[in-house]
């Protein structure tokens, strides 16, 4: 038998903690941001995501997946009941704070407070937003899903602003994250840059495969 292929028949019993680096690894990099939200009591709460997604352009909305609600989820909950929310792009300077807000702290204590993260707001938007954040997006639910194959919750966000800080997008909207050192998560504790590698035409049948040398059209 192919000693690098793994089915259930191993991974259950695997021990818990190497199973679960090992699953969240396996899906490869991921777009790490965190949730700014803030508690009914004023307390602000900032929450480490990496499975932001992409949903729909127009109108623009990204949706992010929950963990079952087995302990207290600080942002989940008060996202539900404030209805407002920021996400905030890490970016490599600003990476060993935000992973820092990956650890279970007391619903009244401030993340922002416990990493050095600054808190501002942007507007007259309630959540806070992350000063140091070179990308900022200003968050509201539309729909919440249970999803019943492990508990876990799907919110779709649709978004209300979207800040950029020291980067304009290109001529045809691309934005290069490089430039502004984003950060990705490669499984649980372990993060990556974003060096871009080709980009190329819109695929059309028929047509070669051709990349281009600039992302300006």
């Amino acid at each position: 038998m192919d000693s690098n292929l793994y089915t259930s028949l191993d991974w259950d019993g695997w021990d818990k903690q190497f199973r679960r680096y090992f699953m969240n690894a396996v899906s490869g990099p991921k777009p790490l941001f965190l949730m700014g939200t803030k508690h009914s009591s004023g307390a602000s709460n900032l929450g480490l995501f990496s499975n932001i997604m992409h949903v729909g352009a127009h109108p623009p909305t990204v949706a992010v997946l929950f963990r079952p609600l087995t302990v207290a989820r600080h942002s989940y909950h008060n996202l539900k009941e404030q209805k407002q929310a920021t996400l905030n792009l890490v970016s490599e300077p600003m990476l060993s704070k935000a992973h820092l807000c990956s650890a279970s702290f007391p619903e009244e204590v401030s993340e922002f407070k416990e990493s050095g993260l600054t808190e501002e707001y942007i507007e007259s938007w309630d959540a806070p937003a992350v000063q140091q954040s070179p990308l900022q997006l200003g968050v509201m639910p539309v729909e919440e899903h249970r999803l019943e194959a492990n508990k876990t919750i799907l919110f779709v966000l649709r978004v209300e602003w979207i800040r950029l800080n020291g980067l304009s997008p290109e001529r045809d909207g691309f934005l290069d994250l490089q430039k502004l050192e984003a950060v990705s998560a490669n499984g649980l504790d372990a993060y990556a840059g974003m060096k871009p590698v080709s980009k190329f035409l819109y695929a059309k049948p028929g047509r070669p495969v051709e990349a281009v040398d600039s992302f300006i059209p």
